[in-house]
């Protein structure tokens, strides 16, 4: 189950380019191919109207979660993500919870489509055949299971696409 939203929000660009700072700073490096991730910051980092919006459309999917942290990324021209989920298996394992992909800035089309493959592990199993595709769009809010793979594709575009990614468990 993925849940498509557009909100009304403030324009958070420039909060989430002071939190990151220099782009060239170290950052994290997942499955992001080029770009910029950063470390995971705590949910008391993200600003307090975001993340009153994200937990309200969590909540509706599940109300036994909460933020366990976030992330910011950067993609530039070329930059793209592998396929990966956002599930912890760190022992022990949690429960599936609800993760995320909020646009911050999408300033041009082709920016790099995210692709949802499927669930496999815990959470009602499901192959997306064919994969489902949504455009990045600023303020557009993608919630999913914590265990569904999926990537995204390259910003054909010469400018930066700017998300946050977050994860919700219990």
């Amino acid at each position: 189950m993925i849940k498509d939203y557009t909100v009304k929000l403030l324009d958070y660009t420039d909060t989430m380019s002071q939190i990151v700072g220099d782009y060239t700073q170290i950052g994290r490096s997942k499955s992001n191919v080029g770009g910029y991730q950063s470390i995971l910051l705590e949910p008391e980092d993200m600003p307090d109207s975001l993340k009153r919006c994200i937990d309200h459309y969590v909540h509706v999917i599940d109300n036994t979660v909460n933020m366990v942290h976030w992330w910011i990324n950067v993609n530039g021209n070329g930059h793209a993500n592998t396929t990966h989920d956002h599930y912890d298996r760190t022992p022990p394992a949690e429960p599936i919870g609800v993760s995320g992909i909020f646009y911050v800035s999408v300033p041009e089309d082709n920016m790099g489509d995210v692709v949802f493959q499927g669930t496999v592990m815990r959470s009602n199993p499901t192959l997306y055949d064919p994969p489902k595709k949504f455009k990045p769009k600023t303020n557009r809010l993608l919630l999913f299971p914590s265990d569904c793979f999926h990537s995204v594709e390259p910003n054909e575009s010469s400018k930066e696409r700017i998300s946050i990614a977050f994860n919700h468990t219990r």
